[in-house]
């Protein structure tokens, strides 16, 4: 019974101090030789006074933000390089006025600025192009995923990650390995197709990334290859 009692008093008295201190927070600073002395055990053995304990969280602490620093100072130097890209891929698209040449000119410029693998485009068998440019890029009209191509222009969004073997396939051909993907609609007046951009890594696009570049590529490409069809 009075080791139960002297558990329950030790109790009540840290209890009492801990709200003692937390009324008093400047309590300790008036005794500066108390602070300085105390000590904190450590789980792995031996002591540390409080003002260590302190400094030593400060130094994790401040390691910490400049960590988070350092990352969003990356983010911002790779964000600024991309925009410089694809304003000069903007530039060459105004540029030139032959269909072909802009299909390349995507395929080429923008394998270079997502640091990806491969990037192809399907167009959907639909859209007309009497002069035959077109003709390597199409989706079959018996395509298995032709349902799902359909949808993602529906959604208007790019979709990034893993997708099935058997989409991999349709897009990028039987003999690729597709790790992950980025696949971007194609739309301006009516759906056009996709921009689609494959990678060996399977985490090099996937669901939790940024898409306003790659939004902003497809309505550019799109705008562009819809004024070119005609001609």
């Amino acid at each position: 019974m009075m080791s139960k009692l002297s558990s329950k008093s030790v109790i009540s008295d840290e209890s009492n101090a801990i709200e003692f201190l937390r009324q008093n927070p400047d309590i300790l600073m008036s005794y500066p030789e108390v602070f300085s002395t105390m000590e904190i055990p450590h789980q792995s053995g031996g002591v540390t006074s409080l003002v260590e304990r302190q400094m030593k969280m400060l130094r994790e602490e401040n390691q910490t933000l400049k960590n988070n620093m350092d990352e969003l100072v990356n983010i911002a130097r790779e964000n600024e390089e991309l925009n410089q890209r694809f304003h000069r891929l903007a530039l060459e698209l105004i540029s030139t006025d032959q269909l072909d040449d802009v299909l390349a000119m995507v395929q080429n410029q923008v394998q270079t600025f997502f640091y990806t693998d491969y990037v192809c485009f399907r167009f959907l068998p639909s859209i007309i192009d009497r002069k035959s440019r077109l003709k390597a890029h199409y989706l079959s009209r018996d395509s298995s995923i032709l349902t799902t191509v359909e949808l993602w222009l529906k959604h208007r969004k790019a979709i990034c990650g893993r997708q099935d073997e058997k989409i991999n396939h349709e897009l990028f051909g039987e003999s690729i390995n597709i790790g992950s993907s980025a696949i971007i609609p194609l739309f301006h007046a009516g759906d056009l197709g996709l921009l689609c951009l494959g990678s060996v890594s399977d985490t090099r696009f996937n669901k939790t990334m940024g898409t306003i570049f790659l939004q902003q590529l497809g309505e550019l490409v799109s705008i562009r290859v819809q004024g070119l069809l005609g001609n």
